[in-house]
This record gives C-alpha cells, sequence and structure tokens, in this order.
C-alpha cells in the first residue's frame, strides 16, 4: 500500500511538473518539488520493499528509476548551485546505503557506488549545461537592455537636437525677419504687418515649445502650385519653372521643410547675390521624389568661409532639410553664381 501511495505521488509530481510547462508558471517549484519527493521515495523503500521488493524480477527496485529524474529536476531548476549539491550529496548518499540493505535488493557497496556515480555524472552535466545557458541568456539579456538604453539615449539626443535646430531655423526665419520688418516700417500699414509677423513668429514658436509637428499629407503638383506663388512673391524678378509634378502623396511636414528652404533660398539670393537673374525650378522626376532647384548668377561665395554662427544656410536650408530625410546641397563660387538643390528624399 506504502509503495503505490508513493507512485502515485511520484506520478501527480510529474504531472505538475508537465502542467507547470503548459502554463508557465511555478515551473522551478514543481521541479523542486519532484526532485523532493525522489529523495523521500529514497528514504521509504526499506518500508516499502518488506512486502514489494523481494519478488520483483528486475535487478533494481522502481525508486531507482526516480533517483535520476529526481537530481535532474533539481539540476534544470537550480543550476550548479549549492541546493543542487545538497540535494545531490543527501540522495545519492541515502540511495548508495539503503540500496546494500537486503530488504532492497541487498547490493554490494561497489555496485551502488557505481549505480550512483553514474547518477552524479549525469545530473552535473545537466547542471552544468543549465548554468551555462541561463548565463548565456543573462548576457544577451543584458546586452539587449544596454542596448534599448544606448537607443533611448540616443532618440533623446536625436529629439532635442531636432528641436534646437527647428528653433534655430525659426528664429533666422520669423524673429530676426520680424525685427528687420519693424526697424524699417515706416506707414502705419507697415507697422500693422509688423505687428502681425510678431504674432506669427510667437505662435510658431510656442507650437514646437508644445510639440506640434505638421500632419496630413499633400501632393507634389499642390505643393509646386503655392511654392511658385510664394516664390513670385518673395521675389518679384524670378523665374519659376515646373518640369514635371505628380499626385503622389507626400507628409505636410516635408512640404513646410521644402517651402521654407526655397523661400530661404530666395531671400538670401535676394540679399546678398546681386543677380541679373534668378530661377526657381521645380521638379518631381519619380514617384513620391521632390526636386528643387534655385538657381542665381550673382556673385557667388566660398562655402567654407561662412562663419558657423550664421543661420540662414545651415540652420534654415541644410538641417532643415535633413530633419525631414531631405537633403540640401549648395554649389557656388566667387563671379559664378549660386545654385541650391534640395531633393526629398535624400
Amino acid at each position: 500500500m506504502l509503495s503505490n501511495i508513493v507512485l502515485a505521488v511520484i506520478f501527480l509530481s510529474a504531472l505538475g511538473v508537465v502542467a507547470s510547462a503548459w502554463l508557465g508558471r511555478w515551473n522551478d517549484s514543481m521541479l523542486l518539488i519532484h526532485g523532493s519527493i525522489g529523495v523521500l521515495a529514497v528514504f521509504l523503500l526499506p518500508a516499502m520493499a518488506l512486502a514489494t521488493f523481494p519478488n520483483s524480477d528486475y535487478e533494481n527496485p522502481w525508486v531507482w528509476w526516480s533517483v535520476g529524474i529526481s537530481s535532474l529536476s533539481v539540476a534544470i531548476a537550480t543550476g550548479l548551485q549549492a541546493r543542487f549539491v545538497a540535494h545531490l550529496a543527501i540522495l545519492m548518499s541515502a540511495w548508495t546505503v539503503i540500496s546494500t540493505n537486503d530488504s532492497v535488493g541487498g547490493a554490494s557497496l561497489g555496485e551502488a557506488l557505481q549505480g550512483s556515480i553514474y547518477v552524479v555524472i549525469l545530473s552535473i552535466g545537466v547542471a552544468g549545461i543549465v548554468t551555462l545557458s541561463r548565463d548565456w541568456a543573462n548576457e544577451v539579456d543584458a546586452a539587449h537592455t544596454g542596448y534599448l538604453f544606448s537607443a533611448l539615449e540616443r532618440a533623446s539626443v536625436d529629439a532635442t537636437e531636432r528641436d534646437n535646430q527647428r528653433v534655430g531655423a525659426l528664429v533666422h526665419d520669423k524673429v530676426l525677419h520680424t525685427f528687420l520688418f519693424a526697424a524699417a516700417a515706416r506707414t502705419p500699414s507697415e507697422r500693422l504687418a509688423a505687428v502681425e509677423l510678431a504674432r506669427e513668429a510667437v505662435d510658431s514658436i510656442a507650437e514646437i515649445q508644445n510639440g506640434l509637428v505638421p500632419s496630413g499629407t499633400t501632393t507634389p503638383s499642390s505643393l509646386f502650385l503655392s511654392l511658385r506663388k510664394a516664390a513670385i512673391k518673395r521675389s518679384s524678378r524670378i523665374r519659376a519653372s515646373v518640369y514635371i509634378t505628380g499626385l503622389d502623396p507626400i507628409p505636410l511636414e516635408t512640404a513646410n521643410a521644402i517651402t521654407e528652404a526655397t523661400l530661404q533660398a530666395i531671400e538670401n539670393a535676394e540679399r546678398h547675390a546681386k543677380f541679373t537673374n534668378l530661377e526657381l525650378k521645380l521638379n518631381s522626376p519619380a514617384a513620391g521624389v521632390i526636386s528643387v532647384q534655385i538657381v542665381d548668377d550673382g556673385r557667388g561665395f566660398r562655402m567654407e568661409r561662412v562663419p558657423r554662427a550664421r543661420l540662414g544656410i545651415r540652420g534654415s536650408i541644410i538641417d532643415r532639410m535633413a530633419l525631414v530625410g531631405g537633403v540640401a546641397k549648395i554649389k557656388s563660387s566667387p563671379g559664378l553664381g549660386t545654385v541650391v538643390s534640395l531633393k526629398w528624399p535624400k
């Protein structure tokens, strides 16, 4: 009767291990319970063997098969830890002593030790593999966590830099332009216009502080139409040419960046180039691709001599295009004019 009870408990604990594996919960706890019941079975072996094992045809009683499984369960649950070593020492010592008892077969000390050594070697091997696997998994997790942390730091730095660039471009485009316009205002209508420009600049700064980014889409055709009108309004001497348009959607934020960078290039030409001819070339050479060129035959300049503190080229044109995934290239030489090329995507 005792033998049947112990066998049933071992069977139920094995089912518990399977159930915990399916559920993904209490895995280590069930393995340790299963391993502990294996040790209990060894200590109860003499009492069970009084009526069960003397007539068995097996070389070893069935408890022997639970010994190896018990040690493997603890090895999987703990790895090469003190709990595993203690469990293995108790289990193997108990089996070695009890298996020499006449009631359970009367094995010689050498035979008992041999069986115990087999289980020890197998259990330590499994425990070593489990420990290495967990260590490797922890290293992978640590590396992955470090990578995510670095990515978050980079994203934070990029976001800060993006905001700084947007603010810098805004200050140059609207705030400084408002100051210059207000300083030159002479009539009441010009002063009212300066007030309106100042209000727009304040609203733009507030949008950046609140993290507002233009959403929605537009098309190259709509962009070129509005950009042509804005360019002619900015410079009455400009000649605008539209080569190819399209109806492919492009982000509204991108359209705004292209418009602002284009108008800034036109304003730079008006203020510094002393040109005879100024041309705006608008093109969409492929689906979802925007190409804009601002070409003048003015006095030109050397890009490397432009002070880094000047925002008109770097902040309002180059950085602004980079913020939306585009690129701005400026080609100029003294006496040979200037070509500002904007392309999106990069």
